[in-house]
């Protein structure tokens, strides 16, 4: 990795031009094979910076674009559908580019390095446009070389200005990491394969309700298996389970494969989830989905989207669906309690 220190005299010139060294090589099994079949576009369109109004697969649309106002009615995306399903209308209004009154959307360390981990091991463009390595020392008002501190105002400058061009800042050892994860994929035929096709591009479909969908597949395949790739500590069989219902990724899958159906783009027989561990050795786990799964996805799907039109149309977004409903404590704890003999019976405190 080639990077220059920070001090006084090169932080406004010298670093911002920090560069990441990648080991193109490293990533051509991946990407690069990727883009080699780029001439089978079917229907794809290069967005022209408006609001769209015709479905289809569009290609550089930037993330902030894709997460606003992206079309000419309301739209939403996967994310969208399933903070609606899994948690409330209201959880997903409270941070929805609709609502004026939305906090500050504040990335998050672990989010900006899953975003650097796609963006490279996908290949796609802009890498250095859009992150840039921190420098691990800086030069102080003495002109002694210190290590990176948070405190010190140079440093401080630095990140500030880093924020303003809209840079990602990443450290060192993450692109190193990035660099491990790519390394250990690129030896597995099945896991380049997977992820061969057109590589983050978004598909805007209309939806019956009058409200656009939107989709964004790591990678539109270029046979009938699509596939996506998800960074964890931890690829375990039980671990990546808990992951795959935690974060709704049967349903971004879903939406992905109707999406592309209703372009017309292709039909999809198969969905496979890669998680590949951000740590060394960067073990990785390929789990095909099912197709039963799959379909009750579509199914929570058709419900978040008709529940996310009649909140629009009558301006009301409600608390958990279940709220005012009874609890009663799950079986298991039921049963061990009624069975247990040493459990005295209630007295009137009377």
């Amino acid at each position: 990795m080639d990077r220059q220190p920070l001090g006084p005299s090169s932080r406004r010139e010298v670093t911002m031009n920090t560069h990441v060294d990648i080991d193109k090589d490293k990533f051509e099994s991946i990407g690069d094979l990727a883009a080699g079949i780029a001439g089978k576009f079917r229907g794809e369109r290069l967005w022209d910076g408006k609001p769209i109004s015709e479905p289809g697969i569009y290609r550089k649309i930037a993330m902030d674009a894709y997460h606003s106002q992206l079309t000419v009615a309301p739209s939403i995306s996967s994310s969208g559908l399933r903070e609606i399903e899994n948690r409330s209308p209201l959880h997903y209004w409270g941070s929805s580019y609709l609502n004026p009154d939305r906090p500050e959307d504040d990335s998050t360390p672990a989010l900006d390095f899953g975003r650097a981990v796609h963006t490279l091991l996908l290949s796609e463009d802009g890498f250095r446009d859009d992150y840039v390595v921190r420098p691990e020392k800086y030069e102080d008002d003495e002109g002694k070389w210190k290590p990176w501190s948070g405190n010190a105002t140079v440093c401080k400058e630095w990140l500030a200005k880093r924020k303003a061009e809209g840079k990602t800042v990443l450290l060192k050892s993450q692109v190193d990491d990035i660099h491990g994860m790519a390394d250990r994929i690129s030896k597995s035929q099945v896991a380049v394969d997977l992820l061969r096709g057109r590589i983050e591009r978004s598909i805007i479909t209309k939806d019956k309700t009058g409200v656009y969908l939107k989709s964004r597949p790591d990678s539109i395949p270029a046979d009938t298996i699509i596939a996506d790739l998800k960074t964890c500590s931890d690829a375990s069989q039980v671990a990546i389970s808990r992951s795959i219902i935690n974060y709704g990724y049967l349903q971004q899958m879903a939406l992905a494969i109707s999406s592309l159906e209703a372009v017309g783009s292709s039909k999809v027989n198969d969905a496979v989830l890669l998680f590949v561990e951000t740590t060394y050795p960067y073990a990785f786990n390929i789990k095909p989905l099912d197709n039963g799964d799959i379909y009750t996805a579509m199914r929570l799907n058709r419900r978040a989207i008709d529940i996310f039109a009649r909140c629009l149309a009558e301006n009301d977004w409600p608390t958990y669906a279940d709220s005012t409903f009874t609890w009663s404590a799950p079986k298991w704890w039921t049963d061990h309690h009624e069975n247990d003999s040493t459990l005295p019976e209630a007295r009137s405190a009377a």
